[in-house]
């Protein structure tokens, strides 16, 4: 009878342990390939970081303006697959990191996305930060 109430004071710690590990881990938001920062109201959330689910896709020719900082107007998950962070066949998750605006945005070739330039000041922006679950070897 011990054992018995043993292992059911067990097995109700694991139950336990699972559903707060559950009811703790948050859902992230879906963005599609058109939203930004701007759309999303955090123009000025300098500092801020978010994190973000993109689903599998392509990003829109001219949605991404800029090069390690984007324009707050870029499409996230289009600057999240220029800045190696997602494949877009695959989508995944994306951190970003809302900073002020600057005089000008260069634009680049990277990971077969063409970036705008922008050589003009803009009032917000954001950069992707690395993502450590992303296997940038199972995008090649």
């Amino acid at each position: 009878m011990h054992r018995i109430l043993q292992f059911v004071v067990l097995a109700l710690l694991v139950v336990q342990g699972a559903c707060h590990r559950a009811a703790s881990s948050t859902v992230l938001p879906t963005l599609d390939w058109q939203t930004s920062p701007l759309d999303l109201n955090l123009r000025g959330m300098n500092g801020d970081r978010y994190r973000f689910r993109c689903p599998s896709g392509k990003p829109r020719a001219g949605s991404v303006t800029g090069s390690g900082l984007y324009t707050d107007a870029s499409s996230i998950c289009g600057a999240a697959v220029h800045a190696g962070a997602i494949d877009a066949q695959r989508g995944g998750i994306v951190t970003i990191q809302i900073l002020p605006g600057q005089p000008g945005y260069h634009g680049s070739m990277q990971n077969f996305l063409r970036s705008s330039d922008y050589p003009h000041p803009w009032s917000g922006s954001f950069a992707v930060l690395a993502t450590p679950d992303f296997d940038a070897s199972a995008r090649r």
